[in-house]
C-alpha cells in the first residue's frame, strides 16, 4: 500500500511564524516613526497587522509542509520525497521489518509524531500537523501499520523478535513529573486568585493567557493519564 503524507516540521514552522511576526511589527514601527502608518491609535495598529497575523500563518505552508509517499509491503516500509522542505535535499529511505525495534505514536495539539526505533540504534521520525488529518492519509498510513505489525508478531512464535509499542513522553518520567505540576497548577492557580488580594482589574489579555496555559495543561494531563493506562493494558498482555 503506498499513502501521500503532508510531513511537517514544528521547528521551520515556528521560525517563520515568528519571523513573519517579529519583522512585520519592526515594519509597522518603523513607519510609525516615519509617520506613514495612518492615525487612528489602537485599532489601525490592529488593522495594519491583521495581514501580517494571516500572512505568518500562510507562509509556514511553504516552508515547513514537505509531500512525502509511504509505501507498506512485505519487505518493509519506505519513504520517497515528493517535495522537499526549504532548502532541505533529503534521500529516500528503506527500512525492513527486522530492522525495528518499537514504533510510537505521539499524538500533540497541533504536531503530532510517527517515531521508529531501530535495531543499530537510530531513529526514523516524522511529525504530521493535524490540521491535515482529512487532506492527506496520515490517518489510514498509521492504522494499517498497525496490522501489519501485528501480523508480523502473530507470524513469528519467538516473541523476542516482536516489534514493540514504544514509549511517548507522556509515558516518561519527565512526562509524569510535568503532568503533576500542570495538575498543581490547575486545581491551585484558582485557589491563588481567590484566596490572595490583589489590586485594581484583570485585563483581558491576562485571561487569554491564562485560558490558553490551562487548554494546554489539561490537555498534556489527560494525554499522560491515556497513555500511562494504555501502556499498563499493553505489558499485562505479556505477563
Amino acid at each position: 500500500m503506498t499513502y501521500n503524507i503532508k510531513q511537517s516540521s514544528p521547528w521551520l514552522y515556528v521560525l517563520t511564524l515568528l519571523t513573519v511576526i517579529f519583522s512585520g511589527i519592526a515594519f509597522l514601527i518603523f513607519l510609525d516613526k516615519n509617520q506613514i502608518l495612518p492615525k487612528g491609535g489602537l485599532w489601525s495598529f490592529i488593522l495594519s497587522f491583521a495581514p501580517i497575523l494571516g500572512l505568518a500563518f500562510y507562509l509556514p505552508r511553504y516552508t515547513a509542509i514537505a509531500n512525502i509517499e509511504i509505501e507498506i509491503d512485505n519487505e518493509g516500509i519506505k519513504r520517497r520525497w515528493l517535495s522537499q522542505f526549504l532548502l532541505h535535499n533529503r534521500q529516500a529511505i528503506a527500512i525492513k521489518w527486522a530492522d525495528i525495534k518499537d514504533y510510537a505514536f505521539q499524538p500533540d495539539r497541533q504536531f503530532d509524531q510517527f517515531k521508529l526505533n531501530l535495531t543499530d540504534g537510530t531513529k526514523f521520525k516524522f511529525y504530521h500537523n493535524n490540521d491535515h488529518d482529512d487532506k492527506d492519509d496520515f490517518r489510514k498510513f498509521f492504522s494499517d501499520f498497525i496490522e501489519k505489525v501485528e501480523q508480523l508478531n502473530n507470524a513469528d512464535d519467538n516473541k523476542c523478535n516482536d516489534i514493540r509499542l514504544g514509549k511517548t513522553i507522556y509515558e516518561t518520567t519527565l512526562g509524569l513529573l510535568v503532568a503533576i505540576l500542570a495538575a498543581i497548577m490547575i486545581v491551585g492557580f484558582p485557589i491563588m486568585l481567590f484566596i490572595l488580594p490583589h489590586k485594581g482589574t484583570t485585563s483581558t489579555s491576562s485571561y487569554f493567557y491564562l485560558a490558553a496555559s490551562y487548554i494546554g495543561a489539561i490537555y498534556f494531563v489527560f494525554q499522560v493519564y491515556i497513555h500511562r493506562k494504555r501502556r499498563k493494558e499493553y505489558e499485562n498482555r505479556f505477563k
